[in-house]
């Protein structure tokens, strides 16, 4: 297994190497602050769907955010949490999966071909009544992947970029997932085989799986998620300075915060951010991006 690590390793530094400077040059909307689809469109469709990410790239965000993880067939699957969520996930039979009956669910120990058949759309997520309801599924990321760009070629659209959440948690390790070496190793291989480094970042609350993106990834762009206030603290868990730094919105209180984080040359990429008034506010901090709900709204404050 450390051999196919080192080789997927290898192959992307050499991929991202030969590009030219044009291929490098992304082409996108250019918004003054990046506007971030948060799970795709979620305040509007299904989180983490095919549908979701289509409406935020006809929106015109210049980055589609998701989360991923592993299945007991070692699939890359969009989905937010390890196991089936009772707040919006539907059994093959149409029954809602109970609260009780999550952890039943576990991701880790299920195969694709059985996940595939839950439907996460048909029900009301009542955290985002405005939430269109439609019959879909938790796609594989190589075929969100394959979808996207398909979509951006035959429309012409700009490119985006995929900010990808690898969801780990030391305390899930080998449980709900599997360890930071095969995670890494199995999602960077679908990049490398959908030819999309160049349109990556990766993102996680885990830093040890980022040190190991770092590691064996140096070129690949990383976003450091942080829910806890204490810049240096936080850096400190990690071996190198990421590109991104991405805290809960809710830290960014001064200008002077950001400006800090800034001065340390990292772009300050806040989450998530819904409110009118506090999207607002961000642009004024004259944060880098923003990851949200309701692409629209940021879009339409950046106007």
């Amino acid at each position: 297994m450390k051999t196919l690590h080192k080789l997927t390793a290898l192959l992307i530094i050499l991929t991202i190497g030969c590009k030219s400077n044009s291929d490098n040059e992304i082409p996108s909307h250019k918004h003054k602050t990046e506007v971030q689809g948060h799970r795709g469109d979620r305040g509007n469709l299904p989180e983490n769907t095919i549908e979701g990410f289509l409406s935020a790239l006809h929106k015109g965000v210049d980055v589609i955010e998701l989360d991923v993880v592993i299945t007991k067939d070692h699939k890359v699957v969009v989905s937010h949490e390890p196991n089936m969520s009772s707040l919006y996930m539907s059994k093959p039979s149409g029954d809602p999966i109970l609260k009780s009956e999550e952890n039943s669910y576990n991701l880790y120990q299920m195969t694709y071909d059985s996940i595939k058949y839950f439907d996460s759309g048909s029900r009301e997520n009542i955290n985002f009544p405005d939430q269109q309801k439609l019959k879909t599924f938790k796609p594989l990321l190589s075929d969100v992947f394959s979808t996207i760009e398909n979509e951006i070629k035959e429309k012409r659209l700009p490119l985006v970029k995929y900010n990808i959440e690898l969801k780990s948690d030391k305390k899930d390790y080998g449980i709900y997932q599997p360890h930071p070496e095969d995670f890494v190793s199995l999602v960077m291989q679908v990049v490398h085989d959908s030819q999309l480094e160049n349109q990556i970042n990766i993102q996680s609350f885990d830093p040890v799986l980022l040190n190991i993106v770092h590691k064996w990834h140096p070129l690949i762009e990383i976003a450091y998620l942080v829910s806890n206030a204490g810049i240096q603290k936080n850096l400190r868990l990690l071996n190198f300075k990421p590109q991104i730094y991405s805290p809960n919105f809710k830290l960014l209180k001064t200008q002077k915060i950001v400006d800090s984080i800034k001065s340390l040359h990292m772009k300050v990429i806040p989450w998530t951010v819904n409110n009118e008034e506090d999207i607002e506010q961000m642009v004024r901090l004259h944060v880098d991006g923003i990851i949200t709900d309701y692409p629209e709204r940021v879009l339409k404050a950046l106007q």
